[in-house]
């Protein structure tokens, strides 16, 4: 007799349930999130189909069934959310219906990137809170002076040190030791994302598709190499649309019978790699100089609907085409893009 079972991952603790092929519940419990206890309740079991939602930690643990003997697979949390509503919502619950999900096999499992593409990921991440941490203490310091109506104004990353520094005794001499903290915690932050880019970008100057895919005007290194630590194996996609909607860059859309409405993009799918598309394509039609169709195309979108939905529209097509190049190996001619610049 098979048995599946289903897994609501919790920080500290987890709830599990496993059923037989009639549905029928055998064994549901909790078990704590440690690999030895993990090991205890799930070691002993014969092997059977399990799933958990995707979460950070929906890959270790998966690793670790497998290690185990079982068949584990991560599934969309979205569509399991969409099964699992109720207005009665415990862990137990969802645990029991992830289970049903999974002996009825309705569920859409995700995509398990490889080793390297999550290592890659993971140093995006944290660039990412790098700079979040670095934009946290600036509007920290700034907020600071404006209660006293000091305005820092704007100035270059590698002047802000001085300008705070010179602006020290416009304030109370009591703020002084407090500003010059929150400064020194700027200080490093920033030392230790620049160290992080050079390290990243060192290393995929030397990846021969990121350099093929830093071709494309507007795209640099950072974007080049999230892309493909987020995508990981294009073979997944059956098409360059497929790929906009998982990056949530396509409009939403709800048709019933007369009406058909198109709205503004999902945002649905990976915001890092999104919100470095649509800086890409900023770029693209801000600073880039050299010519090309699709800045062309972009530019004429921007007339007519404003910068902003101009940006996204080529951050859309710059997802397309990065998708095809690495598809294909074809090189990036600026005046024969055809495919991307097409009217949807």
């Amino acid at each position: 007799m098979k048995t599946y079972c289903g897994i609501d991952l919790g920080v500290k603790s987890s709830a599990f349930c496993l059923v037989d092929e009639q549905g029928k519940v055998l064994t549901e419990g909790d078990v704590v999130m440690d690999k030895q206890c993990l090991k205890h309740i799930f070691g002993s079991m014969e092997p059977m189909s399990m799933v958990v939602e995707a979460c950070p930690m929906a890959e270790w643990v998966c690793q670790l069934l497998e290690e185990l003997g079982h068949e584990a697979v991560i599934i969309d949390a979205r569509q399991a959310k969409a099964v699992i509503h109720s207005k009665k919502k415990t862990d137990k619950i969802d645990a029991r219906k992830l289970a049903q999900i999974c002996r009825t096999g309705w569920y859409n499992p995700v995509h398990r990137k490889s080793a390297s593409a999550r290592e890659l990921r993971s140093r995006h991440t944290a660039r990412k809170g790098l700079i979040s941490a670095q934009k946290s203490m600036s509007s920290r310091i700034r907020g600071i002076f404006r209660l006293y109506g000091v305005q820092v104004g704007l100035v270059a990353q590698g002047g802000f040190h001085e300008r705070v520094t010179s602006l020290l005794k416009r304030v109370p001499e009591g703020l002084t030791a407090s500003l010059s903290a929150l400064l020194r915690v700027w200080d490093e932050t920033t030392k230790e994302l620049h160290e992080l880019t050079r390290q990243l970008k060192r290393e995929v100057r030397q990846d021969k598709l990121c350099r093929h895919l830093m071709t494309v005007d507007g795209v640099g290194p950072i974007t080049a190499s999230t892309f493909i630590a987020t995508i990981d194996d294009p073979s997944r996609f059956d098409n360059a649309d497929q790929v906009a909607s998982y990056l949530g860059l396509v409009p939403r859309e709800y048709q019933s019978g007369e009406t058909h409405f198109r709205g503004r993009i999902t945002k649905e799918g990976d915001r890092l790699l999104r919100s470095l598309l649509v800086e890409a394509a900023t770029a693209l039609l801000s600073r880039v100089k050299r010519r090309s169709s699709l800045k062309e195309w972009g530019q004429h979108l921007e007339k007519g609907k404003g910068f902003g939905k101009a940006r996204v529209a080529v951050a859309r097509k710059l997802a397309c085409l990065l998708y095809t190049m690495w598809i294909s190996g074809e090189s990036f001619e600026p005046q024969t893009v055809r495919s991307v610049i097409t009217e949807e």
